[in-house]
């Protein structure tokens, strides 16, 4: 019987929690670099809901954080589609995380997301919108950065919808503990299923959002990943 897909990915991220230092990931990087990422690559490159897959690094940058372990406990992706809606997809020992919508906002979309949420039209929609996903079982969080403590300046503290103002993004999670999937066709046709889900949210991030007038430079710097193709 065929092994599932990521059952390689989970094994060595668990092993990697439990032993996360520089020797440890020395003794194990040739599994990354032969089997770990050339996988999760060809998934990321035979999706047709995003293209042009960014890997992530897998070096914590420890400069700012020095209680940061070495090496990021997962294999994680990012793509964004000319009209400005994200995905992030990640492997790690607990499985599958499947993100989309505005997980890492640029200063300009966050700013567009914020102005829309006020918005006397756009806000309530988007409400309709979370109400709806929320229904369908779908999870909503405030993108990959922690809420603010309180209002942005600019808006009212007693906004209606002050909650969402003080979100620094919005996505919709799916977690896939154990993913089945055999091969790159069953496992790319499997996640472009759960990307395309919350296309309500898309289509609401495209028309009130949209993409950055930021260059990649001025947005990640020299945090890019490297291509997934």
């Amino acid at each position: 019987m065929n092994r599932p897909i990521f059952d390689e990915a989970q094994a060595f991220f668990a092993r990697l929690e439990a032993e996360n230092t520089r020797e440890a990931w020395a003794r194990r990087r040739t599994l990354y670099d032969t089997g770990i990422r050339p996988v999760f690559a060809a998934v990321c490159a035979a999706l047709t809901t995003f293209s042009d897959w960014r890997i992530q690094r897998p070096r914590n940058d420890v400069r700012f954080r020095a209680d940061s372990p070495p090496y990021k406990t997962f294999i994680g992706a990012v793509a964004e589609r000319p009209d400005g809606v994200g995905a992030f997809l990640r492997v790690g020992s607990l499985g599958l995380l499947v993100a989309t919508g505005l997980p890492f906002p640029a200063a300009d979309q966050l700013a567009a997301f914020r102005a829309a949420v006020a918005d006397d039209v756009s806000g309530p929609a988007l409400i309709a919108v979370i109400s709806a996903l929320t229904v369908r079982g779908m999870m909503i969080r405030p993108g990959r950065a922690q809420p603010l403590k309180g209002v942005p300046r600019g808006y009212p503290a007693d906004h209606p919808r002050a909650d969402l103002l003080r979100w620094k993004g919005i996505e919709v999670n799916h977690r896939v503990r154990r993913p089945a999937w055999i091969d790159v066709p069953s496992a790319s046709a499997g996640i472009d299923e759960l990307l395309r889900e919350p296309a309500a949210l898309h289509e609401w991030l495209a028309r009130n959002v949209g993409a950055s007038a930021l260059t990649a430079e001025d947005r990640f710097g020299s945090r890019r990943g490297t291509g997934a193709r």
